[in-house]
């Protein structure tokens, strides 16, 4: 009788942790989340949380990080960012990765321990990056401001249902969802 060894994929491991962290982390945010319940999501044993992340905080600057990455590379180029700002925000499952990464730092704001986890995470680059990325006059408030209303937006999607319109209603919010998006990127005149 011969046995086989099941195969092992480290970085599909990884993943899979990464990914279940990010959608826990979103939906209930740091405290209320467990390596336990990570492991169980991502079907894997809690144990490989330590072994490929170090532990729950350290998973945790992995998300904040793989959500903060390079602006123009996750992003792309400028001209079509507010027509794929509002796809995630109106149409993407669990409105995409852009409003989750902001659902992990919104749902996580109340932790003292979050906060500091995040701030390891991003330091101060987070909003220099978008700033860079932005350019131009105001960029770092801009910035700022395009954070603040994306949030707004996720918080607006989660609480509500995906906005619960009719379809020629959504038709004319998206339009005004991907003007508004777009106004961030220019300087004011």
């Amino acid at each position: 009788m011969t046995t086989t060894t099941p195969t092992r994929d480290a970085e599909a491991t990884r993943h899979a942790i990464l990914r279940a962290a990010l959608d826990l982390f979103a939906e209930e945010g740091f405290e209320a989340v467990g390596v336990r319940s990570i492991g169980a999501r991502a079907g894997v044993d809690s144990s490989l949380i330590s072994r490929y992340f170090g532990g729950k905080d350290e998973l945790f600057v992995e998300v904040i990080k793989s959500g903060s990455v390079n602006w123009q590379r996750r992003w792309g180029d400028r001209e079509s960012f507010a027509e794929r700002v509002t796809d995630d925000v109106l149409a993407a499952p669990n409105g995409g990765r852009v409003l989750r990464d902001l659902l992990v730092l919104m749902r996580s704001a109340g932790s003292d321990k979050a906060k500091r986890l995040i701030d390891e995470a991003l330091g101060h680059q987070g909003f220099r990056d978008l700033e860079a990325w932005i350019g131009g006059e105001d960029a770092d408030v801009r910035a700022r401001l395009l954070m603040g209303f994306l949030a707004g937006m996720a918080i607006t999607r989660d609480l509500n249902s995906k906005f619960d319109l009719s379809h020629e209603r959504a038709v004319v919010m998206r339009e005004q969802l991907r003007s508004a998006v777009a106004a961030f990127l220019m300087p004011a005149t």
